[in-house]
């Protein structure tokens, strides 16, 4: 149950707040304003494709775990004083990539200009 758990709620709302927190604070495109072309609805099903597609890359993650050769699940990188695998290695960097892709999709800029807010004097 704690795998299901992991994979089906934990993963999807991780990685959820992950991307919307990226986009909004680190690059500072509101995804969810007028200068986006994508539609709300377009960006909420880009996003439940990409959580499926992760779902599903994790199932098949851990069914093959077990039968993939010792030099890539076991620790080869070290660190900030904790070692990592091949294998984990190859799985952030695979959620980054597929996030740094649906961040590209998910926002595309209209090229509006937001107006000036009332506080500058008339």
């Amino acid at each position: 149950m704690h795998q299901a758990l992991l994979i089906f709620v934990a993963l999807p709302v991780v990685y959820s707040v992950s991307l919307f927190g990226w986009c909004y604070l680190a690059e500072k495109k509101p995804i969810f304003s007028k200068r986006n072309s994508r539609s709300t609805l377009s960006m909420v099903c880009g996003h439940a494709s990409v959580l499926l597609i992760l779902v599903v890359l994790a199932q098949v993650a851990l069914r093959f775990y077990s039968s993939l050769p010792g030099w890539v699940t076991d620790e080869a990188f070290r660190l900030r004083g904790s070692s990592h695998s091949v294998f984990e290695m190859l799985c952030i960097f695979s959620v980054l990539v597929i996030g740094a892709g649906e961040k590209r999709w998910i926002y595309v800029d209209r090229g509006l200009v937001e107006p000036e807010s009332n506080d500058s004097p008339s």
